[in-house]
């Protein structure tokens, strides 16, 4: 650790501990204001706040401006506040619910007089929050065990919030059209994968936490406070649940197989019967008092056993047709023989494979109140996963990726956490937390799955990659553990609540991996592949081969210094200001070894001045707070992933060494392997030219977005609200690549375009770009990552919420929003920037569309429908009538859209720097005379539902048998679609059939859209 990190640490500190203010990390607030019936302030009124169900008592006193606040309150139900003042009467409100990282704001009036006042408050707030100026949801303990989940992954349920939509089919989010970067918290603790920048454990599992453990949890889309940070785009705060003084626990079971389920689309487009499958899941939770007002415990373990083979085939329109039929060209030179041996090995792609996952989930909560002042929880939760051929999670694989990128799943997770609340006054209240986090994730090869040639690489011919083995097994990758330290205080002081604080953590990630160390083959055509693969006549056909070699073990480390100020000033009774800053600092391990020819790869830039200003606002129309109107505007800082440092300290062609050989270059050729062998060796030191080494730019600044939104909120009835606003966003120096190797481009080359019909239907020039102009002729691609790239969002939001009321309570979503970047893709392309993603090397405004991430409609409509129990009849009438309940959950969307590719075969011109783009760069294969993203995919119309029957066993035991089905009318949408163009052969663009046409019904958790439905039991007491 540097001097200057140092400085800036025990300055800050200093400041911290001076004076701070209330923490909202995991946990919520009560405040308000006491007056007179004239409206005149009441100060020094007595003010307690308490909760008879965990203990919690806190004794307050109103200020010189007549407001009181009870900060860092546990989330949940049951809170009671009273007042009292000498001369007006008693005030009390019970049944008020804290929700997390939420201000639970009341207006109390005194009348004079000795008579008690008792107002029963039955909502987690009142539906408009007079103080909230950003954009946040809370999705409560109601909604997460009454709606409809698929998997029981309660992560799921952030997508209820307008402004977040699906990154991909695997689980992954985007907030405000940003491709990753989202910040994870479980109890107000980092929980993010920093080496993924996903949630814990990543979205291969079932979940990283039971859905029985947690409470509820708040998703913040911006202009959340200066105390959350480390993400660029959106935040989600897990609370977990705690025991009481009553014992409460519940026992469930859910079941599904193929009886309930609809056959996934493209497994039925190849004939391929609905295959076998069974989940069971399973599990229980107690809670309750060690000691009264005291001590509470509440544990939960939760098992999932799961059968579901896996459909493989592939869906090519130059190699197969849509039954499976070969339809590629095969012939010359080629004998028929040989092209029969290769359609023969493609035919070991199309089946089911067997595919299984088990994983065993625990929690533990201690949480321990021994006075009024103090609080101490203690949490642990524990996650073991392991899934054969489990790699890939789709139901249907139609690229070959079911076998030929598959292999054995593994991933143990752990996480610990410690907190501790102190009163230090009643104006003043400390909160420090201590957290451990532990991921590791671990694959490795099935021998079942490898071709029987001998082939230990990776494989692509005629543009279809996956019919070889997963280069990237075996892997460690990560084994990643965090240890965090944060602080927070809480000081009133009349109008401001003053907030300071920091949040230190140690991210360490370890690293056991060679990508491609067996090498990758690349095919131009069929032909070429049988002539090669029989391996009659010793020769090399094959387009280009690349493999790497070096050292697999390392180890780095993300140290993050971060410190916020913020206050929220309370101006008048009407007018709210937030405001506050925030500063982050990021220290890297700094590669040990380092290129001499390179210096800059023994170099990561440390930016030093992420200053995050964030200020909001909330003014309200009229004296009783139902119109409010909102706004606020903020900085962002994004958190560099493990992967991108690990990348720059694996990639600077020292510790490992990946080669690049074409088969247009005689010395490339003559060095390359025969099919099926690699090149031997694991300390290989390549010829010149060949080498890749790749480096941070000497000023890569950390990416940030500017967010900013506008709104107004109206209560228009006492359970019913609607919201309407706009959010905007700008995403700056988004991490990028270019080439510093390639050279400029020098001359052009024409290429003809055919029509379908084969008649010429016009021309492409391009400029092209040279072999013998690489500035370095010792290596091949010299890669530097800078901040080239960039986001724009804009989205206009209605909302409409409804309270739990006798009957119903629901959620009304629409958002229009148009999302805008430079081909960056989702967020798993924005790892480790070891690729070009620009048709013209370092032009990332030439790139400037519609993201891939834009979702243009997108509605979201939640209802829980609960009858009003029937007390007339004899006892059987009423068991039969009473106990319903119907909750459902749908997703209406626009299509989002593809980008029309080209596949190059072979070499197009005399002396191309690469051979597989149209003008010779290899960086984006993207048609460039077509707009990106032009080819739609298809729209969403899903509707989930549940169906509870309740029966009361005794007093305090209920048994509640549930029947959930997932897309309730089988609407299946494509999510991926054939998006190849052209082919290029010898100076001509030939069209490709079928391009647009889906080829894959992709969903979350279930590996397909196609209708889920399951069964389920669940005792409480």
């Amino acid at each position: 650790m540097n001097i200057r990190a140092y400085t800036i640490a025990l300055a800050l500190c200093a400041i911290t501990f001076s004076a701070s203010a209330q923490s909202l990390a995991g946990l919520g607030a009560i405040n308000g204001t006491v007056t007179d019936a004239t409206g005149a302030v009441v100060p020094g009124a007595q003010v307690v706040v308490s909760n008879p169900n965990t203990g919690v008592r806190r004794q307050l006193e109103t200020n010189a401006a007549g407001l009181f606040a009870a900060p860092s309150l546990t989330p949940g139900p049951g809170y009671v506040v009273s007042v009292q003042q000498p001369g007006f009467s008693n005030w009390e409100a019970r049944e008020i619910q804290v929700q997390v990282g939420q201000n639970v704001t009341l207006t109390i009036a005194l009348s004079v007089g000795q008579q008690t006042q008792e107002i029963t408050i039955t909502d987690a707030a009142p539906v408009v929050d007079q103080l909230k100026t950003g954009v946040s949801d809370v999705v409560s303990d109601r909604q997460i065990l009454n709606l409809p989940i698929n998997g029981r992954r309660v992560d799921s349920f952030v997508l209820l919030t307008p402004g977040v939509t699906a990154d991909g089919t695997f689980g992954l989010l985007s907030f405000r059209g940003v491709p990753g970067g989202n910040a994870f918290l479980t109890d107000g603790n980092d929980t993010t994968q920093g080496y993924y920048n996903e949630n814990a454990g990543r979205t291969r599992i079932s979940s990283n936490i039971s859905q029985d453990a947690v409470q509820e949890f708040q998703v913040q889309t911006s202009g959340y406070s200066a105390e959350f940070g480390r993400a660029a785009g959106g935040s989600v705060n897990t609370v977990t649940r705690s025991g009481t003084n009553g014992v409460h626990g519940t026992g469930y079971w859910f079941f599904r197989n193929q009886d309930f389920n609809a056959n996934d689309r493209y497994a039925n487009a190849i004939g391929q019967a609905k295959p076998d499958e069974t989940r069971n899941q399973f599990g229980g939770s107690v809670g309750g008092a060690i000691k009264k007002d005291q001590l509470f415990y509440f544990v939960n373990g939760d098992f999932t056993r799961r059968n579901f083979p896996l459909v493989s085939a592939i869906q090519n329109p130059r190699l197969f047709a849509a039954n499976g039929d070969f339809i590629g060209d095969c012939g010359a030179p080629a004998t028929p023989a040989q092209c029969a041996a290769a359609v023969s090995y493609f035919r070991r792609f199309f089946g089911e494979i067997p595919r299984r996952a088990d994983q065993d989930t625990g929690f533990a909560k201690i949480d321990w109140r021994p006075n009024e002042r103090n609080a101490l929880s203690l949490s642990f939760n524990v996650m073991n996963w392991i899934s054969p051929n489990g790699i890939q999670t789709q139901a249907t694989r139609t690229d070959g990726g079911g076998i030929g990128n598959n292999g054995d799943s593994t991933v143990r997770h752990r996480f610990a956490r410690i907190s501790h609340t102190g009163i230090i006054k009643p104006s003043l209240v400390n909160e420090f937390r201590f957290g451990w986090f532990k991921d590791r994730l671990f694959d490795t090869n099935n021998p079942e799955l490898a071709p029987p040639n001998g082939l230990l690489g990776q494989l692509s011919v005629a543009g279809q990659g996956n019919l070889g083995v997963a280069s990237y097994l075996p892997r460690v990758q990560p084994t990643e553990d965090r240890y965090q330290f944060a602080n927070n205080l809480t000081w009133m002081v009349g109008r401001h609540n003053f907030k300071f604080g920091f949040d230190i953590a140690h991210t360490r990630d370890v690293l056991d991996l060679l990508n491609n160390n067996n090498g990758t083959f690349s095919y131009p055509s069929v032909t070429a592949f049988a002539q090669d693969l029989t391996n009659l006549d010793g020769g090399k056909r094959w387009q280009q081969y690349s493999q790497t070699f070096g050292t697999p073990q390392l180890s780095v480390f993300v140290r993050d210094f971060n410190f916020f100020a913020q206050d929220q000033w309370r101006i008048t009774n009407r007018l709210t200001l937030n405001y506050g800053i925030r500063y982050e600092y990021a220290q890297f391990a700094q590669p040990a070894t380092f290129n001499s020819d390179y210096a800059a790869t023994g170099r990561i830039n440390q930016p030093g001045r992420n200053f995050a200003p964030r200020v909001g606002l909330a003014y309200s129309l009229d004296q009783t707070s139902k119109t409010v109107l909102r706004a606020s505007y903020g900085i962002f800082y994004a958190r560099m992933p493990g992967a991108l440092v690990g990348n720059f300290h694996q990639n600077n062609g020292v510790t490992q060494r990946p080669i690049t050989l074409q088969s247009n270059v005689a010395a490339d050729l003559a060095l390359g392997p025969l099919f099926p062998n690699r090149l031997p060796g694991l300390d290989r030191t390549p010829p010149p030219g060949v080498l890749n080494v790749g480096f941070a730019a000497s000023d890569l600044r950390t990416p940030y977005t500017q967010q900013w939104d506008f709104g107004i909120e109206r209560e228009l009835t006492r359970t019913t609200g609607i919201t309407a606003s706009y959010l905007g966003s700008r995403g700056i120096r988004f991490y990028g690549v270019q080439d510093m190797n390639v050279g400029m481009p020098t001359g052009s080359f024409t290429y003809s375009i055919l029509d379908a019909a084969g008649s010429a239907a016009g021309s492409f020039t391009t400029p092209t770009y040279l072999r013998a102009n690489r500035v370095d002729p010792l290596y091949g691609r010299v890669t530097v990552t800078d901040n080239g790239n960039f986001t724009w969002y804009n989205a206009m939001v209605v909302q409409v919420r409804q309270r739990a009321s006798k009957w119903i309570e629901g959620s009304l979503n629409y958002t229009w929003s148009h999302a805008i970047d430079s081909n960056m893709g989702g967020g798993s392309s924005n790892l480790f920037f070891d690729r070009l993603s620009t048709v013209t090397n370092g032009d990332y405004r030439q790139e400037r569309s519609t993201s891939e991430l834009d979702v243009r409609h997108r509605t979201v409509f939640t209802g829980i429908i609960t009858p009003p129990e029937w007390k007339t009849g004899n006892g059987f009438a009423r068991q039969v009538v009473n106990g319903w309940n119907l909750s459902v959950l749908g997703t209406l969307a626009s299509a989002p859209y593809s980008t029309p590719t080209v596949f190059v075969s072979g070499t197009q011109f005399s002396g191309p720097a690469f051979n597989n783009t149209l003008n010779g760069l290899g960086g984006s294969t993207r048609v460039p005379f077509l707009p990106r993203t032009s080819i739609p995919i298809d729209n969403i119309r899903r509707v989930d539902a549940r169906l509870t029957k309740g029966f009361r066993i005794s007093e305090g035991i209920q048994t509640m048998f549930n029947f959930e089905v997932f897309n309730v009318f089988n609407r299946i949408s494509d999510t991926s679609v054939a998006s190849q163009a052209f082919e290029a052969r010898s100076g001509v663009l030939r069209p490709v059939a079928n391009l647009g046409a889906g080829v894959a019904s992709q969903g979350f958790p279930d590996g397909t859209n196609a209708r889920r439905a399951q069964i389920s039991l669940r005792v409480t007491f």
